[in-house]
């Protein structure tokens, strides 16, 4: 019933397992983000590899987190969200119902997050009937660890030759979408999809929420009891002398090769439906804007932690009581227990050698406090985010105009993420129009 294209589905998950690094520093950087920042490996003395919680508990020490990371994420997108309000772009009629629709600028700022943590951003644009609203163009988030392309070194993603993702539904969504009202269609796909109700190649016992901790699976879907379908997309050439039709060319192809359903772009341009953006792309490498605050903060973390643990281990109130000290009747224990009492008496023995001493210190850790200042300044330099930019109260001796200085100046420090970002949502739109002028049959 449906032809067999094994060939393109090996390409796909050949250009899916491309990025098999990016999607692994992805989440590397997405813990570290969201407070999991004592979790990567390292080794003991004795050389046993062990995660730097274990090393550090095992050192008598308490692991304490300072999440900077993610009070600086919530920064720049509060920043986003309050440039887009203040922003009036007079889009067209079209557009701006698009964006209604589709709730935007919410969808937009969780965007600019994933941005920020991963470096990546993909959003697939189609011409689709979704109750409750209808029939429309709708625009949705994609997860890196569903998306792929053949690498690229255009910012604009422009050289890209075959991109798609992976879906997951359910038997009787994948019938409704894909049969076409066709009994004899409807019992093909349910014989291509007979393991979804057991346990087979098609079937995943992982859980479809929380955060990745491994590597997903291109093949399986992502819940138990949903059948995966990959979206193909490829750049073809057709050959009709004596003319070359360049076009794009979309497959949706099942785990075993079959191809259940193709057409040509349905897009007024003739592109694909995917905004691909990879930031910065040197050379065709993806650096995050967080990766290069992880080392700020894990040593932040340690240097809290190490301060934590020597006012913890210091000597406070410790009383140095001499043995000759003690009069009759009492004993060391009915001493210390006086001695902890607010106002307690400890009566002496007058003709003690010594008298009672009481020993506080403060602890040696004055340096790390000073290198821990330190840090802390260069995380807000090497990041851009400035406390002004943050919203914080400026000092007394801060004036007005000096306070705008530093929120202007974080703001210029900051504004390739945001060009870059707004490049992508510009191509965006472009696409979003072009699919309301021709929908997809």
């Amino acid at each position: 019933m449906f032809p067999k294209n094994t060939r393109l589905l090996e390409e796909a998950h050949s250009a899916w397992k491309h990025h098999a690094f990016l999607r692994e520093k992805r989440r590397r950087l997405m813990q570290h983000t969201y407070g999991d920042q004592w979790s990567d490996l390292t080794q003991t003395a004795d050389g046993h590899t062990v995660t730097e919680y274990e090393k550090a508990t095992m050192s008598g020490m308490r692991p304490l987190t300072n999440n900077l990371l993610r009070a600086l994420v919530k920064s720049v997108v509060g920043r986003f969200r309050y440039n887009v309000s203040q922003t009036d772009d007079s889009p067209s009629e079209a557009l701006s119902a698009i964006r209604e629709t589709n709730l935007m600028t919410e969808l937009d700022s969780r965007a600019l997050e994933e941005f920020l943590i991963s470096g990546t951003v993909v959003q697939h644009v189609a011409y689709e009937n979704r109750p409750p609203v209808g029939a429309g163009v709708w625009v949705d988030n994609v997860r890196l660890g569903s998306f792929f392309c053949t690498p690229f070194r255009d910012p604009r993603a422009s050289d890209v030759r075959l991109v798609g993702m992976c879906h997951d539904m359910t038997l009787d969504e994948l019938k409704l979408r894909f049969s076409h009202g066709s009994k004899r269609r409807s019992r093909h796909l349910e014989k291509v999809y007979r393991h979804v109700e057991a346990s087979g190649p098609f079937l995943s016992l992982s859980s479809p929420f929380g955060r990745e901790t491994a590597e997903p699976s291109f093949y399986s879907p992502a819940a138990p009891g949903f059948c995966r379908v990959v979206e193909v997309w490829t750049y073809d050439m057709t050959f009709s002398d004596p003319k070359v039709k360049p076009h794009w060319h979309c497959r949706f192809i099942t785990p075993d090769g079959s191809v259940i359903e193709q057409t040509e772009s349905p897009l007024a341009n003739g592109a694909h439906p995917f905004i691909i953006k990879f930031y910065p792309l040197t050379d065709g490498e993806v650096h995050p804007f967080i990766e290069d605050l992880v080392g700020q903060q894990k040593h932040i973390n340690t240097l809290i932690t190490t301060i934590d643990h020597i006012l913890a281990n210091s000597a406070k109130g410790v009383l140095l009581m001499p043995t000759d000290a003690i009069p009759a009747g009492l004993d060391m224990e009915m001493v210390a227990d006086i001695w902890s009492r607010p106002g307690g008496v400890i009566p002496i023995n007058p003709t003690a050698r010594e008298r009672p001493t009481e020993i506080t210190t403060a602890g040696r850790s004055e340096g790390a406090a000073k290198l821990l200042e330190i840090e802390m300044q260069l995380f807000q330099q090497i990041s851009g985010v400035t406390a002004a930019l943050q919203g914080q109260a400026p000092g007394s001796n801060v004036s007005a105009s000096l306070y705008e200085s530093q929120v202007y100046n974080s703001a210029i420090a900051l504004l390739d993420v945001y060009e870059s970002f707004n490049s992508f949502r510009t191509m965006r739109d472009r696409l979003a129009v072009a699919a309301l002028e021709k929908p997809a049959v």
